[in-house]
């Protein structure tokens, strides 16, 4: 155990834990106060080991907290299945919306953005990644890795209609991002933005370039849950013309494609623009699904028929999350329907 300072001021304490090779480092900051914090944790650390006691780290990140929890799951006999589940949800959503601060600093907001990519799953698939989550908070604290779950204060909310979606983005915002992102993350954007498709897995990463009908004008979204789900979007000529041209350099059948193979995730690349563009603020691939659905509407489209295009069974979502953009008519409308 020691405590040091960087080159550029930082006071630090380095030690070593159970579960790691390498030694653990704690950042306190810069000034007096930093050094006594540092200093104070560096006594806790020496009277533990002197007690022989597991040293616990201090600010621990969720990719720390994750890797503990699955090594244990691992240990008592979790079947291979669920542990992959699990390691796949972790670095492909929780960590990209929740390790950008020691666990306890996490707040209701960090925890709203989860909220925002999972409102397209059923009801079933959202309570089951939103409890993995809080298992795994529930986890630390049991083992006293962290002093209490930041998810307790937390409870998922249904969107209320005083109460609608506002989006962190707007058509300024998508044009920085797209010029400071790499080909694949700019295939992304562009279809998500003529298609409102899914932006993962489920719908976007799986179009391939035989499912465009160029005479047709369409595109096939394969079906999240069965063939018989499949839908077809039409598309305009200027991303008709993109795809053309996507295609004479193609290396793959999918569309999103990286060095010729297809992408399983682009979220990282997509925060790196998100960061090279100069925006200040969180963005999610959802937020584009969203903008494509507020624009639509904004503009007068059949709510029915936008429904149908972002892939719901009917437009209940869409009068929940965006009655402030639906007119009087639409809202009268959509009423009656509900109580069918």
């Amino acid at each position: 155990m020691a405590v040091g300072i960087t080159k550029d001021g930082r006071w630090f304490v380095q030690y070593r834990v159970a579960h790691s090779k390498s030694p653990k480092k704690e950042y306190y900051g810069k000034g007096t106060e930093a050094k006594k914090a540092a200093h104070e944790r560096n006594a806790e650390i020496n009277l533990m080991k002197a007690r022989k006691e597991e040293i616990r780290t201090g600010h621990i990140y969720l990719d720390e907290l994750g890797q503990i929890y699955l090594n244990h799951e691992k240990a008592r006999g979790r079947e291979r299945k669920f542990l992959t589940e699990m390691a796949n949800r972790l670095n492909n959503s929780y960590l990209p919306a929740l390790n950008h601060a020691p666990i306890h600093k996490l707040k209701a907001e960090d925890f709203n953005v989860l909220a925002l990519e999972y409102a397209d799953l059923s009801p079933s698939s959202f309570n089951r990644y939103i409890t993995y989550l809080n298992v795994m908070f529930n986890f630390g604290v049991e083992f006293e890795y962290i002093e209490k779950n930041p998810m307790a204060a937390w409870r998922k909310r249904v969107l209320k209609r005083e109460k609608h979606r506002d989006l962190p983005i707007d058509k300024d915002d998508i044009d920085a991002i797209l010029a400071h992102s790499p080909l694949h993350v700019y295939k992304a954007i562009r279809l998500i933005m003529k298609t409102g498709c899914r932006p993962g897995k489920s719908e976007l990463l799986k179009i391939k370039y035989s499912d465009v009908d160029f005479h047709n004008k369409l595109v096939r979204i394969r079906g999240t849950k069965a063939a018989r789900s499949d839908r077809y979007v039409h598309l305009l000529d200027d991303i008709l013309e993109e795809i053309r041209e996507w295609q004479k350099t193609a290396t793959s059948e999918y569309i999103v494609e990286y060095k010729g193979e297809p992408v399983q995730s682009y979220i990282k690349a997509f925060r790196t623009a998100v960061k090279n563009s100069g925006i200040d603020k969180k963005v999610v691939p959802y937020h584009l699904r969203h903008y494509f659905a507020s624009s639509l509407i904004a503009k007068k489209a059949d709510i029915k028929a936008v429904a149908s295009v972002m892939g719901h069974s009917g437009p209940a979502m869409l009068f929940n999350v965006y009655y402030h953009l639906i007119g009087d008519g639409e809202k009268e409308a959509i009423e009656k329907l509900s109580e069918n």
